[in-house]
């Protein structure tokens, strides 16, 4: 079955966020209006004090294929973001058999 959620972002302010899944399957996340940041620790993801994340663009769809075996992205653990740079609107969709 999967499950969607779709959230405003306040401006600078860190998100936690559940990509866990028990099965194979797709994660989508497509930031609208500004870019975000994703970090798997809050200080990372803040906009004074990050480091070590991983910009996602505004405007652009990231698919991930996800599995038990390969494709470990954030399955036992939920993951951080932030968007430094305006209020944004974020979409994600975790397609699998949960």
């Amino acid at each position: 079955m999967g499950r969607i959620q779709r959230f405003t972002m306040t401006e600078d302010e860190v998100y936690q966020v559940d990509f866990g899944m028990t099965t194979s399957g797709k994660l989508a996340i497509h930031p609208v209006s500004f870019d975000v940041r994703v970090a798997y620790d809050a200080v990372d993801a803040s906009s004074t004090t990050g480091v070590q994340y991983f910009t996602l663009f505004a405007g652009v769809q990231y698919w991930f294929d996800l599995s038990q075996g390969v494709g470990w992205l954030a399955q036992n653990q939920g993951m951080f973001i932030n968007s430094p740079d305006g209020i944004t609107v974020i979409e994600i969709w975790i397609a699998n058999n949960d």
